[in-house]
């Protein structure tokens, strides 16, 4: 399967469910360690699977490691997620001049995107996230496509009828308003 959307096999006694991570209602981000139960499993036990992004604040963004390289989630001004790498600090000056190591931003480069859509991101305003946190849930504004019904051609442009999880209606949208790995219908 795809890196990033591995089939999670449920560890409850005598079950033999089997889940894709994005397929979940509420996707998950990474595999998680230690014994993972289906969420029939879950609810038959009671259990609540806190995930770890709905424990997350952005004041959480000023203790994560941002140097350049490391990977993480982050929203673009448009307000969509995806997977991307820090490729440079920007230091807040004050803490230069006082050889203090927080930086003041970001700039991302969002993967499977061109480096001319790299963007700065202060740190701390909510907009970056560690990869094993993920994206905030679905009912934050993050949508996910279920399918591409149809393509068609505005203005020179393709547009897919796009069905999403957990939703009825269908929308025609442009490519650009796809992000992440594979973001873009074929």
């Amino acid at each position: 399967d795809e890196e990033g959307n591995e089939i999670l096999l449920c560890d409850g006694e005598g079950c033999s469910a089997a889940f894709h991570m994005m397929c979940l209602e509420k996707p998950l981000a990474m595999v998680p360690e230690g014994d993972w139960l289906c969420p029939a499993c879950c609810a038959a036990q009671g259990c609540a699977q806190t995930e770890p992004s709905a424990r997350w604040a952005p004041a959480d963004e000023c203790g994560m490691a941002l140097g350049v390289g490391d990977k993480l989630w982050a929203c673009d001004r448009r307000g969509f997620w995806a997977e991307g790498a820090v490729v440079k600090r920007v230091e807040a000056a004050e803490e230069a001049d006082a050889g203090g190591g927080g930086a003041a931003a970001v700039v991302v480069k969002f993967k499977g995107f061109s480096a001319k859509l790299n963007e700065q991101i202060s740190v701390g305003a909510g907009r970056l996230r560690p990869c094993e946190v993920g994206p905030p849930p679905q009912d934050a504004g993050v949508y996910v496509v279920e399918r591409v019904v149809e393509v068609r051609t505005t203005k020179g442009r393709p547009e897919y009828l796009t069905t999403w999880v957990g939703y009825d209606d269908q929308t025609w949208e442009p490519a650009k308003n796809f992000v992440g790995e594979g973001g873009r219908p074929p």
